[in-house]
Formats: structure tokens, sequence, C-alpha cells
């Protein structure tokens, strides 16, 4: 369902509005990072490592046996949890582990290009912002499908309020507007009493922190990675004094 409301949607913003389906393409295939060369190439594996390895640690600390598994590095939630007992919680936390230490190296570069005016750093922020919202899409393969079981379903009607306000107020950011496509559905699910209600499987409390820390996650690397993207052409040009 979601990957048909992504191709219907993408096929009227085609016909309807191609400029605006152009802009929101544009953060697959950024063109100032080049002038890094090599550093970007780098940089990028840095942060994708230390996505992974928060995975790692989340499942030490759990005490659940580590599987190796090239996606795309290592660690990953459906390697770890694959063959474990189903807990909601666990998933969720285990789901949690990479977005928000990858969102929190974003954080660490974006504090560096602050205090040394180096774009580099600033772009090495934007693309973990787009890489670990990506990584929320509410699908099992990645990171937001193990997380997805434990929202509420409330938690789900406010979140994609939200996040459409965020799609239409500050540019047309495609990787978000992916995670909406494939949240849309699941919330419907859970509207009709068509999908089981996990989220009951967790505490209140539970249930509360992942649904809250989810779309804050979602919401915040939206912003985020929007805004920065839309300064980056302007500071790198600057930098390279052309």
């Amino acid at each position: 369902m979601g990957l048909g409301l992504v191709v219907l949607l993408l096929t009227f913003l085609a016909f309807a509005h191609p400029e605006l389906l152009t802009s929101g393409a544009k953060v697959l295939a950024p063109d100032d990072l080049p002038a890094y060369g090599w550093a970007a190439a780098v940089g990028i594996v840095v942060q994708l490592v230390f996505h992974e390895a928060g995975t790692l640690l989340a499942a030490r600390w759990l005490g659940l046996p580590l599987r190796f598994r090239f996606f795309p590095f290592g660690a990953h939630a459906t390697a770890i949890l694959r063959h474990q007992p189903r807990n909601v919680w666990i998933d969720a936390v285990i789901g949690f582990a990479g977005p928000v230490t990858g969102a929190l190296i974003s954080v660490v570069c974006a504090l560096v290009w602050w205090f040394t005016d180096n774009p580099f750093f600033l772009g090495m922020s934007c693309i973990g912002c787009f890489y670990n919202l990506l990584t929320l899409t509410p699908l099992l393969d990645l990171e937001g499908g193990w997380i997805a079981p434990a929202v509420a379903p409330v938690a789900w009607l406010f979140g994609l309020v939200l996040s459409v306000i965020e799609l239409i107020s500050h540019g047309f950011n495609l990787v978000l507007f992916f995670v909406v496509c494939f949240a849309v559905p699941r919330f419907i699910l859970l509207l009709r009493a068509r999908a089981p209600r996990t989220d009951l499987n967790c505490t209140q409390t539970q249930r509360w922190v992942a649904s809250i820390l989810y779309f804050v996650l979602i919401l915040g690397l939206a912003y985020s990675a929007s805004q920065m993207f839309e300064d980056l052409p302007r500071l790198v040009r600057e930098n390279m004094g052309d």
C-alpha cells in the first residue's frame, strides 16, 4: 500500500508539479559535496559506521546475540532480531539505537561547522540527517519498521499531520515524503482495526516514549536536513572562492 501510494503521488507530481518533484529529487544527487572529493566519501562512510555501531551497542546492552550483516556495513535491527522471540519494546529499542546515534553524530558535525565555518561538516550533517530519516521509514528491513509496532494510533495521527505540515512548509523533502507514504497505510489499517494493536504489548510509558521519540526524530531530522540542504550551495561556493 505504501509503495502504491508513493508511485501514485510521484506520478501525479510528475505531471502536475514537475518543478516541485525536480527540486525534491536533488537530495538524491547533491552537486556540492564532490568539491571535497575523497573526504566526502570518507565522511559518509564514517557516519554510516557510527549509525551501525549504535545498533551494536544497544544489542550488547540488551544481551542479544550479534550477527554480522552487510547492510550497509554490519549490525542491523533485522539481522539482530530476526531469530529472537518478538518483544515490541526490545524491537523498538534496537530500532531507535541507530537513528539516535546517527542523529547525534549529525549534531556533532553541525557544531564543528558552527565553530570552524567549514561547510564540509555541514554537508556531512545534512547527509546524516537524510540517511537517518530514511531509516525511520516504517518498513521491516529498516529501523522504522521495528519501532512502528510500539507507536500508539493517536501518535500516528498527530505525527502524520505534523509531518505533512513540515513537508509543505519547508520545501519538498523527498525522504520525508517516502516516510509519510509508508506511514499513512499503517495508520489507516490501525484506524479500521485491520491491523493488531501491537503497541498494547508495551507499558503505557514505553508506548509514549516510543511514540514521541519516533516523531521527534522524524520531524527534527526532516527540518534540519531541509534547512541545511538549502544553505549548502551558497556556503560551499563561498568556501571555495567561486
